[in-house]
């Protein structure tokens, strides 16, 4: 399962890797198929990311990480779902994600905390929805 899936815009694509542009949020993804032609700029994307591949950090941290992806959001729900806490996000558009019990314990989190998703390129899935569509003249 795919727990965020979204529509976006690509707005670049360079040297294997994707732009798309989420409501307000610009994410990174990795072209995966080097066979399969990118998606031209302007392309209509859904925007595919698994709850396991997004992990929290606490904004104050400042060690780089290899994620290209550093999404600020605030958590709007903590459910504890077995072993597993699923986390949901508002990053400027809905995101969930999987954490540990230990994690949410260290972490603190709870609905109105602000956290950092990180999210890497190869987990940021791309399905094309066709070419943009104009706005009507302004």
């Amino acid at each position: 399962g795919v727990e965020t899936a979204v529509p976006g815009a690509v707005t670049a694509v360079d040297a294997g890797l994707v732009r798309v542009q989420v409501a307000t949020v610009g994410l990174t993804a990795l072209l995966t198929d080097p066979a399969t032609a990118p998606p031209g700029v302007g392309s209509e994307v859904l925007v595919c990311i698994r709850a396991e591949d997004v992990a929290l950090e606490l904004p104050d941290r400042s060690r780089p990480t290899s994620p290209r992806n550093h999404l600020p959001a605030t958590v709007t729900a903590v459910t504890v779902d077995g072993a597993l806490v699923r986390v949901d996000l508002d990053a400027g558009f809905g995101l969930t994600a999987y954490i540990t019990r230990p994690a949410l314990a260290e972490l603190g989190l709870v609905p109105g905390t602000p956290v950092v998703a990180a999210v890497k390129g190869p987990a940021v899935h791309l399905i094309s929805r066709g070419p943009a569509t104009p706005g009507p003249p302004a």
